[in-house]
């Protein structure tokens, strides 16, 4: 009887406690399906291609070309950036920032150097190309910000009189 009393004890004590520590896990499932929705949610972004140039060939004439762009909201941009200049050391990024922060952007990106495009860490950096060549054409991608207005600014150091703004309505 004792064996017994034991035994029920185990059981009742395994039985309990079993339930107890059970802990459930959810399998999630990729399926064409899903997968389907995500790009086309990727797809709902329309498309907007602008094309940016650096101009000038000496320090007095730098400039971009156009000085304002606008974009939809919730669209995505692809910027198509020309180096037009041809002078030796006429080097150029495009760099959109907050709008008012490009000059202190600017003087960061000094401290940044050649090694991170001349572009600081810093939050109000939203996209950006690498530093371009005389005739070099670049290419990027970024998701439009807010609503509200933007600059985009070249931020290879002495450069800071290069300034656009970006609308994004």
């Amino acid at each position: 009887m004792k064996k017994l009393s034991i035994a029920v004890a185990i059981f009742a004590l395994v039985a309990c406690g079993g339930e107890a520590n059970k802990t459930e896990t959810k399998k999630v499932e990729t399926t064409p399906e899903v997968m389907e929705e995500v790009v086309e949610e990727e797809l709902e972004k329309e498309l907007v291609e602008i094309n940016v140039a650096a101009t000038g060939e000496s320090m007095a004439e730098i400039a971009f070309e156009p000085k304002a762009i606008s974009v939809p909201e919730d669209s995505r941009v692809r910027l198509v950036f020309e180096n037009k200049s041809s002078a030796e050391g006429m080097l150029h990024n495009f760099v959109l920032v907050e709008l008012g922060s490009g000059a202190e952007i600017a003087m960061a990106g000094i401290k940044a150097g050649a090694e991170n495009n001349f572009v600081p860490k810093d939050d109000r950096v939203i996209a950006y190309t690498a530093v371009s060549n005389m005739g070099e054409t670049l290419t990027i991608e970024f998701d439009a910000p807010a609503k509200g207005s933007y600059h985009y600014v070249c931020t290879y150091p002495g450069h800071t009189s290069m300034i656009g703004r970006l609308n994004v309505e």
